[in-house]
């Protein structure tokens, strides 16, 4: 049985690696990090991290999209550390992307 979908629009399992930082205002808090997407929708994207962030950081992200970068703005919204040291972060995008092409490419919609 699938459980209820909550999100605003449907997530793709898409494979971006992803330069990001933590701020505070426009005070970064970390140095520039990386990580990796687990999926993507036009509002948010999960991804995974190697060190600990926590739920309400704000967070710059850097998408290398393999012929662009896209730069995107978001809110952590949810966390959950894994076994290993690594950390599966949802991020809420402040705005929904303006690159529809993300979601409709790679792999069918995750349930």
């Amino acid at each position: 049985m699938h459980q209820k979908e909550y999100r605003r629009s449907p997530r793709v399992n898409r494979l971006f690696l992803t330069a990001y930082v933590n701020r505070d205002g426009k005070e970064q808090k970390t140095p520039v990090s990386l990580g990796r997407t687990l999926d993507i929708s036009l509002t948010g994207v999960g991804m995974e991290v190697f060190q600990e962030i926590h739920i309400g950081t704000v967070m710059d992200l850097d998408l290398d999209l393999k012929d662009t970068i896209l730069s995107v703005h978001g809110k952590v919204v949810h966390v959950r550390h894994e076994e290993d040291d690594r950390y599966v972060v949802g991020i809420e995008f402040d705005e929904v992307l303006e690159k529809p092409e993300i979601v409709r490419e790679g792999n069918e919609p995750q349930d």
